[in-house]
C-alpha cells in the first residue's frame, strides 16, 4: 500500500480551523500522484442539486455549518479527493486526502466534510459487483457513511469510535434496516479507551466478520484522532494501535484500500499514517520504543464490556460474536 497525494489538497483552507493544510505539510515533501478530477463520480451518491449547492458555496466561500467551511478552491479540491479515493480503490492504496468525508450524508455537508469520498468509492465498487467491508476507525462516528449504506447488505459498515462524542450517533442499537439489518455494527468505546481494548476487540470481531461476510474489498476510513495527543477527542491510543490494525487487516484480507479522515495533531498524524502503512505492508517496526503501549483503566474496561454486552443483544446473535 502506497500513498496517493496531490498538492492541490493544500488549497482547501480557512483561518484557525483544525482541518487545515498543516496536517499535510507535517509529512514533508511528499511525492505527487497522477489523480483525475473525480467530479464525474459524485453522481454515484449525490444529486445535481446537492452538487450545485457545494459548487456555489465554494464560489462564495460560504460556511455550510459552524464546523464546515469552503473557500474558492474547495469544490475542486473535494473533486480531486474523490478521484484519489477511486484510484485508491483500484490500486489497494491509501488516499491521503482532504477535506475528509465520512460525516457527509447524501444530502448534507457536516463535520468538516463536503462529499463522502470513501462512500463514493464503495458505491463504485458495488457497481462492479464487489461486496465491501467499510471499516471506520476514525474516532468520531461516521454518521454519513452509516446513513448512506444503512439499508443495504452490499456494504457492511463497521465503526469503532468514542461515545459520547460528535456527531452523537453510533450507539449499539443502530444496526441497519431492511436488507441492511445487521450490516451496520457500531463499537462505541468510552473516553480514555487505550491500545489494549482497541486492538483486542478488532482482533476478535474482524475474523468473525471475514468468515461470515466474505467481502471482496475492505475500505478503511482511516482516521487517527484516537491518538492520545489529538485535540478533539479523549482516547488514549498510541501509534502501536495503528500498526497492529494494519497487521490485522493484511493478515485477513488481500484487497484493502484506505482514505484519510481525521487526525488533528499535526505532529502525531504522519507517525500514525506511517505506522498503519508499516502494518499493512507487513514491515517490521520498533514503534513500541517511541510510544509505550497503553492499558485501559479498570473503570473504562468495565464500561466497555457493558457496551459489548448490549451490542451483542442488539445484533440478535446474527454475527455469533463470542466475546
Amino acid at each position: 500500500m502506497q500513498l496517493i497525494y496531490k498538492k492541490i489538497f493544500l488549497e482547501h483552507k480557512a483561518s484557525n480551523h483544525h482541518e487545515r493544510p498543516e496536517r499535510f505539510l507535517a509529512f514533508g515533501d511528499l511525492e505527487q500522484s497522477e489523480i483525475e478530477n473525480g467530479e464525474k463520480y459524485l453522481k454515484l451518491i449525490y444529486n445535481k442539486d446537492y452538487i450545485e449547492k457545494i459548487k456555489n458555496a465554494s464560489s462564495k466561500e460560504i460556511w455550510l455549518d459552524s464546523d464546515t467551511y469552503t473557500n474558492k478552491k474547495s469544490y475542486e479540491v473535494a473533486c480531486y479527493a474523490v478521484g484519489a479515493a477511486i484510484k485508491a480503490a483500484k490500486q489497494n492504496d491509501f488516499a491521503l486526502i482532504r477535506p475528509p468525508g465520512h460525516h457527509a450524508t447524501a444530502n448534507r455537508a457536516m463535520g468538516f466534510c463536503l462529499f463522502n469520498n470513501i462512500a463514493i468509492a464503495c458505491k463504485w465498487l458495488n457497481e462492479r459487483g464487489k461486496k465491501v467491508l467499510l471499516l471506520d476507525v476514525d474516532s468520531h462516528h461516521g454518521n454519513g457513511s452509516q446513513d448512506i449504506f444503512y439499508n443495504t447488505d452490499k456494504v457492511l459498515y463497521l465503526s469503532i469510535h468514542q461515545y459520547p462524542a460528535y456527531p452523537g450517533t453510533g450507539w449499539v442499537n443502530e444496526v441497519g434496516t431492511g436488507r441492511g439489518k445487521y450490516y451496520t455494527i457500531n463499537i462505541p468505546v468510552p473516553p480514555y479507551t487505550s491500545d489494549d481494548i482497541f486492538v483486542g476487540i478488532l482482533s476478535q470481531i474482524i475474523p468473525i466478520v471475514k468468515e461470515k461476510y466474505q467481502p471482496d474489498v475492505v475500505a478503511v476510513s482511516a482516521g487517527f484522532d484516537g491518538h492520545k495527543d489529538d485535540p478533539l477527542l479523549q482516547l488514549n491510543l498510541t501509534i502501536n494501535s495503528y500498526y497492529e490494525l494494519g497487521k490485522l487487516l493484511s493478515s485477513n484480507f488481500n484487497n484493502i484500500f484506505a482514505c484519510l479522515e481525521g487526525g488533528y495533531n499535526v505532529q502525531a498524524l504522519p507517525h500514525c499514517v506511517s505506522a498503519f502503512l508499516l502494518g499493512i505492508n507487513k514491515e517490521k517496526s520498533n514503534l513500541e520504543f517511541s510510544e509505550q503501549k497503553t492499558i485501559s483503566a479498570a473503570n473504562v474496561e468495565r464500561e466497555f464490556l457493558s457496551r459489548i454486552k448490549s451490542l451483542k443483544l442488539s445484533l440478535d446473535g446474527f454475527w455469533n460474536f463470542n466475546i
